[in-house]
């Protein structure tokens, strides 16, 4: 049986194509798709302005779908069960694995993100069966695809512990900010304040129940014991260092650029304590599907665009030239492609997105 999937050919170029489904192994699962998330990385890949993305892989690791065949050697999850997919594939015998740091496996790799992973902007994918994991409850089977973003920021704000008690403050009013934002406030965190020079980002955020702010007016604040930075670049990692207190923590969580210049002065002098931030691990992932899946908040606001394979070129073209602006595009694979039979392509401009 064929289906459709969008394929990267390089920089700049997407090509929807006829494939043979994937033959399922003994601890496999294939899961149709039901969305996933256009993530940041997945444009800058497009772009060329990183070399995360290789010619000929199916990109797609905010996924959310429904189990449709499985394996002879999987009990769980069922064939018609709703999952969010973690795309991290790990080792799972090395220390980190055993003692659940998964995250910092050196044989980490994601679906979506490696040519032999395949992901999910395509009809169907197919994943181990314990990187599908369980999405019940009453929201609506595409927030699925928000578990990924959102787990990452809450890993990122989980790192700050006993800081988070005196407040944060979130640099960065995109997915993986409000995120972290959630996160704190699922921790049951009193003062937080999220950082974003958007406006509409900002609405966002505040129909959330934050407070969310320009940057030029966070300064007046009084400083924060515990920052996440979501973004990495100069700008707001300086933001970080100076509305942190002495001894103030900062998780690290942005990837913007992956060199930057920072005052070492305010780090030094005040005492500070910085943190990297990685992903999540399998724990962190299954507690946010939990509670995403448990509709104890409206997260309905973060998806302000729905496309097909059709459709889904065009996005990754308005992400690359500034001109698709929404906080989370999702793409769902409509019943007429399912039998889609020409094959599409496009150039980008790569000069438009900065890493």
């Amino acid at each position: 049986m064929s289906g459709s999937a969008l394929v990267f050919e390089g920089p700049g170029r997407l090509r929807v194509i006829q494939r043979e489904e994937q033959p399922l192994g003994p601890t496999e699962v294939r899961v149709r798709t039901e969305s996933a998330g256009i993530c940041g990385s997945d444009v800058h890949g497009f772009t060329g302005a990183n070399q995360r993305r290789v010619p000929g892989m199916v990109m797609g690791h905010e996924a959310a779908g429904v189990v449709v065949d499985r394996g002879s050697a999987v009990t769980a999850p069922a064939v018609g069960d709703r999952v969010a997919i973690n795309p991290a594939v790990t080792c799972g015998t090395c220390g980190f694995c055993t003692t659940g740091q998964d995250h910092r496996c050196a044989e980490r790799r994601l679906y979506g993100c490696v040519l032999d992973l395949a992901g999910a902007f395509a009809d169907s994918f197919v994943v181990e069966a314990r990187n599908a994991v369980p999405f019940d409850g009453p929201v609506p089977l595409e927030w699925g695809a928000l578990v990924e973003p959102i787990a990452v920021g809450d890993h990122g704000v989980g790192l700050l512990q006993g800081a988070l008690k005196h407040g944060v403050l979130v640099i960065g009013g995109g997915p993986i900010g409000l995120g972290a934002a959630l996160g704190a406030r699922r921790r049951g965190v009193g003062r937080i304040v999220v950082s974003e020079p958007d406006a509409h980002r900002r609405a966002i955020a505040q129909s959330l129940g934050f407070d969310a702010l320009d940057p030029n007016t966070v300064a007046d604040l009084e400083p924060f014991a515990a920052a996440v930075e979501c973004v990495a670049i100069p700008a707001t990692i300086e933001a970080a260092l100076t509305l942190t207190r002495p001894g103030g923590e900062i998780s690290m969580v942005g990837l913007g650029e992956t060199t930057v210049q920072f005052p070492i002065e305010r780090l030094i002098v005040g005492e500070r304590v910085v943190r990297g931030s990685f992903n999540y691990s399998r724990a962190d992932f299954a507690t946010v599907a939990d509670w995403i899946a448990s509709g104890a908040v409206d997260l309905s606001q973060l998806i302000e665009a729905r496309v097909d394979l059709e459709g889904i070129i065009g996005a990754f073209r308005g992400y690359a030239d500034g001109s698709h602006r929404a906080l989370k595009t999702l793409f769902a694979p409509s019943e007429s492609l399912r039998q889609y039979q020409p094959e599409q392509s496009v150039e980008a401009n790569r000069s438009t997105v900065n890493p």
